[in-house]
């Protein structure tokens, strides 16, 4: 009996060769996929590496800024304020700060900034378009926006001449509040209208009138059917003997009535 349980104690210890050959194929299994995934783990950081370094490679570097669109600020000043310069590594553009920045300029409305692979970045720009000058504190006529928006300092030459009566602009970047309809006014004036406008005056009730020149009031009243109004006065100061005028009064555009002042 003894024998026996022996020799069972003696076959268990010996290892079938099927299995031991199972088990060194589980093994070099196992030494492959480490092998594998250390290979690829390797590529993985060169391959970072290597775009690190492309990265700060003159190959990926800004290499020109093209503003577009720009008449009444300078190119380098658009430069300027978006923080963009030649040389820095293309990857690190912040197109959406750089267009924020951009847009704080007075002159700009809208902005936008574009890179290229090749190492162009594009700068694309909206101007705003003065409709109507306000003095300032000190007395300097600002330009105006149709929103009410500080442009700058009114020079000659920038063809416009109507003035917002009763206002007072703040620096450049500022709003100029509560003149909206007046603004909406001088926006629709065409080129002929405004060499007769010579300021628009908003009242506590928001009512507009227009002061002509040389002489003559005109009652546009609540902001209303602002376009229907100026195209009524229009048509009639290009009908209408203008000499001797009181008033043109186009609260009903329907119906505009022109008094004259007695001889």
């Amino acid at each position: 009996m003894a024998s026996r349980l022996l020799n069972r104690s003696g076959d268990d210890a010996e290892i079938d060769p099927r299995i031991a050959a199972r088990r060194d194929a589980v093994e070099s299994e196992k030494r492959r996929r480490r092998g594998r995934w250390w290979l690829i783990a390797a590529v993985l950081a060169a391959v970072l590496v290597g775009t690190w370094f492309l990265t700060r490679t003159p190959l990926l570097d800004v290499d020109r800024i093209d503003v577009r669109g720009a008449v009444a600020t300078t190119a380098d000043d658009i430069v300027a304020a978006s923080g963009l310069r030649t040389g820095e590594a293309l990857l690190e553009v912040d197109t959406a700060a750089a267009a924020s920045h951009i847009r704080e300029l007075p002159y700009v409305q809208s902005a936008s900034v574009v890179r290229k692979w090749d190492g162009l970045v594009i700068i694309t720009v909206t101007e705003r378009v003065p409709v109507a000058i306000a003095a300032s504190a000190d007395g300097v006529a600002m330009l105006i926006d149709s929103s009410g928006r500080v442009i700058g300092p009114h020079v000659a030459g920038d063809a416009v001449e109507t003035v917002l009566i009763g206002v007072e602009a703040g620096a450049p970047g500022t709003v100029v509040e509560g003149v909206s309809g007046a603004l909406e006014v001088a926006a629709l004036l065409t080129p002929g209208m405004r060499v007769r406008v010579a300021g628009i005056a908003t009242g506590p009730d928001s009512s507009i009138n227009l002061a002509l020149s040389p002489q003559g009031i005109v009652i546009i009243g609540p902001p209303t059917d602002l376009p229907a109004k100026v195209d009524s006065l229009r048509i009639v100061m290009g009908q209408v003997d203008q000499r001797d005028l009181a008033t043109i009064n186009v609260v009903n555009p329907s119906t505009p009535v022109v008094v004259r002042t007695p001889k």
